[in-house]
């Protein structure tokens, strides 16, 4: 009699579904990004958990998995949901900035401090001609204002 397989698919899937939500709680205050990552593993946690089912179900002479089969593809796809739920309601703890100018909107004029200290106002900006590739002097068009989220 030959003993059967293990049925890796499952304990990887399962795996995968805890690292994808410990990676977003633990990660995503500090970089903001992990949330895509969380994604990419849920949707390999699931695609695994799927293949491992299979395998328990469909091939039960040379694979293992009956029982933790399903309990471990249960608990997944609450760890999955929990997820989904924790970045739905992330999301939307977020405020919504109503007075924010939207694309190709006029901006109210301003003055702010440049990386050298230096106060700059948009007039300034505006008023001073800039020298293109052959070096001729044209006057600006427009400006474009790069907000990053530093560690202040």
């Amino acid at each position: 009699m030959n003993a059967k397989q293990s049925n890796w698919h499952l304990w990887i899937g399962f795996a995968l579904s805890i690292m994808a939500l410990a990676g977003y709680v633990l990660v995503f205050q500090t970089t903001r990004d992990i949330f895509w990552v969380s994604l990419a593993l849920c949707i390999v946690a699931a695609l695994l958990l799927v293949s491992g089912l299979r395998r328990a179900f469909g091939q039960t002479q040379s694979h293992r998995g009956k029982i933790a089969g399903p309990i471990l593809t249960i608990c997944s796809a609450l760890v999955i949901g929990l997820f989904g739920f924790g970045s739905y309601v992330v999301s939307h703890a977020f405020a919504v900035a109503h007075n924010a100018p939207n694309v190709g909107q006029k901006v109210p004029q301003f003055t702010l401090v440049d990386s050298a200290g230096k106060t700059v106002s948009l007039a300034q900006l505006l008023a001073e001609p800039v020298a293109d590739a052959s070096g001729a002097a044209r006057p600006t068009r427009g400006v474009l204002l790069v907000f990053y989220r530093g560690y202040w």
